[in-house]
């Protein structure tokens, strides 16, 4: 269903976006170089929180499918 497909792109972007951060803090000072992708990868999920809606909207899907209460009034 559609408020499937909410919940998992949004627990898809939330869990990668901290693997990038747990990596960024594991090189340290060398995470925010281009010399590792890391902080390629983190950008690139930034624009995808932004391109496929945020937490938010995705948030308010999801609890409108669990509530059935319309969030978007």
């Amino acid at each position: 269903t559609p408020q499937q497909v909410s919940m998992a792109k949004r627990n898809a972007c939330e869990v990668a976006t901290q693997i990038c951060r747990d990596a960024r803090q594991v090189l340290g000072g060398m995470g925010i170089t281009g010399e590792y992708p890391v902080m390629r990868h983190m950008m690139n999920l930034e624009s995808v929180i932004t391109y496929e809606g945020t937490h938010d909207i995705h948030l308010l899907i999801t609890g409108m499918d669990i509530t059935g209460l319309n969030a978007f009034k």
